[in-house]
């Protein structure tokens, strides 16, 4: 298996991202901040699947936030789909707590939410790992649109730095 590793000071997330797209890779993308690890799945150049060690950024910790399912409930999908060995999103559709439409809108806001955190990161290391994707992450019922999610997060994060200038416009302007 082929990596390539480096500092984020030096590449960026967005930059490692274009570059995956560019070059068609598939394999993972490894961005590490001190105790935060976030990892997002390419298949041809396109982002299938994201995740975080980040408190609040796990997928059942954001889907109980993001919908009224009960934490328990939640848990219990995630034991039996480990049990089962199937995707955790599959159980979620089979035991009806989403709609395949009504799971992948709240699986993309919560990649977009961590695709922007670590774009923002200008310390940490990245690590790609070339080959082959975790089977839960390839037989998972719900694939991202990797080119909106891009040009959302991109966006977002040209939306957040034009906010932060004109902060600091307004901030010299008083001074």
């Amino acid at each position: 298996m082929c990596s390539v590793k480096g500092d984020l000071f030096m590449m960026c997330l967005t930059d490692l991202l274009q570059w995956g797209e560019l070059y068609g890779k598939t394999g993972t993308i490894i961005v590490k901040r001190n105790d935060v690890e976030k990892k997002l799945y390419m298949e041809g150049g396109k982002i299938i699947f994201v995740s975080s060690s980040k408190d609040g950024e796990r997928l059942g910790e954001y889907l109980h936030r993001g919908s009224h399912i009960d934490l328990d409930k939640i848990k219990t999908a995630l034991q039996q789909a480990q049990n089962m060995k199937i995707p955790f999103t599959q159980r979620l559709l089979k035991m009806n707590y989403f709609t395949p439409s009504g799971l992948r809108s709240v699986i993309e806001k919560h990649a977009q939410e961590i695709l922007l955190d670590a774009a923002r990161w200008t310390a940490g290391t990245f690590e790609f790992v070339q080959g082959e994707l975790p089977p839960e992450v390839l037989t998972g019922p719900i694939k991202l649109n990797a080119s909106e999610l891009l040009h959302q997060m991109l966006k977002l994060l040209e939306d957040s730095r034009a906010g932060l200038r004109k902060n600091i416009s307004y901030f010299y302007i008083i001074k």
